[in-house]
């Protein structure tokens, strides 16, 4: 049996290995490394180390055997049709619109990412949190349910880890931004704390994000060799 691929162990040590280095470099070993290497040589260090375990992992995935846990009933197929839009519409958000939680910021993000943030001040998160529960439910195997639980751990227990650095570096700027936002979707919204501003969000990121749900959907099988329509 090979840890490296044509296993479920496989799968599993590919995705422990993408998580936990995710984790680790971001939090415990991030000041060691920056203090041994610098900023920009711990950056390629750190993209180096996540891409070799991003292949892994899917090589991995592409080779492991089937294995039938709840399999991929029709309905499941359904929900991820729906679920998949608010994901790609949310990624479009995120990479489109000022968002103070990628990459680095200056206080003056933080207003400027407001509109965006009364959604979510994760959307990018939430974004590849969607994308894992719907496939996990619609994909019931185990290689599946590994890849994307290692996934949807990462992205829910990300928030919390970013929340916590932006905070630290930034101080009462995060802090006044976090109290107009939230991480659950509309949370804020829901509770009085922050306004939709659909033109400053921008119309046109949430036609350009149903169209690239409509692009990808349609493309899937192409792209993925499996077709996304339940059909």
């Amino acid at each position: 049996m090979s840890i490296l691929g044509g296993s479920i162990l496989a799968v599993f040590l590919g995705t422990a290995g993408f998580v936990l280095a995710h984790v680790i470099m971001s939090h415990p070993l991030r000041p060691v490394m920056v203090r041994a290497l610098g900023d920009k040589a711990f950056s390629g260090v750190y993209s180096l180390v996540i891409v070799l375990f991003f292949a892994w992992m899917l090589y991995a995935y592409s080779t492991a055997p089937y294995v039938a846990l709840w399999g991929d009933p029709a309905w499941a197929r359904h929900l991820l049709l729906i679920v998949m839009i608010p994901a790609v519409v949310l990624l479009v958000l995120s990479l489109t619109a000022p968002n103070p939680t990628l990459g680095p910021q200056g206080a003056e993000k933080l207003q400027a990412g407001a509109a965006t943030g009364a959604i979510t001040r994760h959307p990018m998160l939430w974004a590849f949190a969607l994308w894992a529960f719907g496939h996990m439910i619609a994909n019931g195997d185990a290689a599946t349910v590994i890849l994307t639980g290692g996934v949807l751990l990462l992205a829910l227990g990300g928030a919390g880890a970013i929340d916590w650095k932006r905070r630290k570096a930034l101080g009462p700027a995060y802090a006044a931004y976090m109290a107009r936002t939230s991480f659950v979707p509309f949370a804020a919204v829901m509770g009085g704390r922050a306004k939709l501003d659909w033109k400053a969000i921008g119309l046109w990121r949430i036609a350009l994000g149903i169209a690239a749900y409509f692009a990808i959907l349609f493309t899937h099988g192409w792209i993925i060799g499996r077709s996304a329509l339940p059909l």
